[in-house]
Parts: structure tokens; sequence; C-alpha cells
């Protein structure tokens, strides 16, 4: 994902449509600006030196999709500030005042091309970024990520060089494999056994219906799924452990209403009301757990 964005600033500043020559013609490299660093040509670096989760666009609430009959369950992405450095460097046969002129006039107009970009528009995404869901910003300029920038060159071993900080804020997925599941909350079954009447050989039959009911635990504040929760339903006595993705399951039961009481090492126990079986919403029995205070 992050390898595709760099792609895309790249596609950026190769626009011929809307680029000026002098940031279309320039090389566009991603190195680390260090003192050995002095390219041939005229060159654009965009150096990825912080990458960290935006807190202001946290979501810890799970997204659900149904198709089919099929719920696909899928964690909140992590949305990402990704933050480049921006240096303009020109041919080293140029040399004093011509060479700082020529450094400072690509730098600007490689200012300009990404301020105009407050939203990276779609004909340029490269790769996984262009199955995005969320727009992907672009804040140029902005000093939140290098209060000193003396010490930013200093860290890189080289000497202090005009720059240009871009922050990128993508959304990354969480999920290798989303959970899928049956869009039900409860299930009906009916087992029956055949019989022959002994005296007049007609088939009869008896039947008994019963209702499954499934859910899912998760933590209140981060939408976690937890494992091992240990849930009890207190008219039945029925008792039931989460897998891995935090889901149980309960069986044999009759239609009406149940209490299942939630209890997991850690956490504030909690009792669930369950007021219709068989139920009609397929999150009817998921359950929220807090972490408790002691």
């Amino acid at each position: 994902m992050i390898h595709a964005l760099t792609a895309t600033l790249k596609n950026i500043l190769a626009d011929q449509d809307s680029v000026p020559e002098i940031v279309r013609n320039a090389n566009v490299t991603f190195e680390r600006p260090t003192e050995p660093f002095k390219p041939g040509t005229a060159t654009i670096n965009l150096f990825l030196y912080d990458i960290r989760e935006n807190p202001e666009l946290r979501n810890n609430e799970q997204t659900v999709e149904r198709l089919n009959g099929i719920a696909t369950i899928r964690k909140p992405p992590l949305r990402l500030d990704c933050s480049y450095q921006v240096t303009a460097w020109v041919d080293s046969s140029s040399l004093g005042e011509q060479a700082i002129l020529s450094e400072q006039e690509l730098l600007s107009e490689a200012l300009r091309v990404f301020a105009r970009t407050p939203i990276i528009e779609g004909k340029y995404l490269q790769g996984e970024v262009k199955q995005t869901q969320y727009p992907i910003s672009l804040k140029t300029a902005q000093t939140d990520l290098m209060r000193n920038p003396a010490e930013f060159w200093s860290a890189l071993g080289g000497k202090l060089k005009p720059s240009v900080t871009i922050t990128a804020t993508i959304a990354l997925d969480q999920d290798i494999k989303p959970v899928e599941q049956y869009l039900v909350s409860s299930k009906k079954v009916t087992v029956g056994e055949k019989r022959v009447d002994s005296n007049d050989y007609k088939n009869s039959s008896e039947t008994v219906t019963g209702y499954e009911i499934a859910g899912i635990v998760a933590d209140t504040d981060t939408g976690a799924e937890l494992e091992n929760v240990e849930l009890t339903i207190t008219e039945t006595g029925q008792l039931a452990l989460t897998d891995e993705s935090g889901r149980y399951r309960f069986g044999r039961l009759k239609e009406g209403k149940y209490t299942v009481r939630a209890v997991k090492s850690g956490y504030a126990a909690i009792t669930h009301t369950v007021s219709k079986v068989p139920g009609t919403s397929s999150t009817a029995f998921d359950i929220k757990l807090k972490r408790s205070s002691t």
C-alpha cells in the first residue's frame, strides 16, 4: 500500500497536461538525501521519513457488507499519515548562484504542483491505492512533523538544505482475510423420527423444533473480537466459549426470551438480554465487554 502511494506521488509530478516542464522533465527519486547523494541531472527527491497513525481519523467500528445472504465483517482500516521530505537537485555541472537559484525554482514548482492537490485524483492512483474507499488527502508545507529541520538533516548526516514536507493520508486494511458468516442471528432446527403404526400401517412422525443463536463478543473501546469469553444462558444453564474470532453459538433453544451472562478475565462481567428467539437482526446477539478498572 505505501509503495503504491509513493508511485502515485511520482505520477502526479509526471502529468503532461498540468505540470510545468521543469518539473515534468526532472528525474524523481526516493533515496535518503545524505551527503553522498548528488544526482547528475535535475532531480526531485521524495524521501519517506515518517509513518504514523492519524488519531483524529481512528475508527473502532467494524464494517459489515451484506450480499447474497452472507455478511462479510471487516476491521476498520488503519488511517496512516505518510510524510515525505521533498528536495530539489540540479545538474552537478551547475555551480554557485546559478545552482542555488535553479534548485529553488525546481523546488517551488514542485511545491506548486502538490499544493494544488488537496485530494489526489483517481487518474493518478497506482497499485493498491486504486481500490481504496477513502479519499487520499495531501497536506503540503505544514510543519507539524518537521519542527527542527537542522536536526533532521543532522540525523541524515547531511548539510541543511531547502525542503518541503508533504503528508498523504491513506487507509491501510487490517484484515488479511475478513470473517464471513450467514446473515442469521438464529436458526431453526427440526429433528424428526419416522415410525410405522402397527394397527393401520400408516406412516407418522414426531418432530422436535429448536433454535440456534450466534453472535460475536468484542471489546467496547477497540472493537477487537475477544477469545475465550465464558457465556452462560441463565434460563437453561448452557455454556459456551468464544473462538479466536470472538464468535459463540448456542443450540437447542425454544422460542422465547433469554439472558446471556458473559465473563472474561480483565473485563467487567455483563448480562445481555436476548429479547426474542428466533431473532430478526444479524447483530441481535452481539455482546460488548468493557475492561474493568481494577
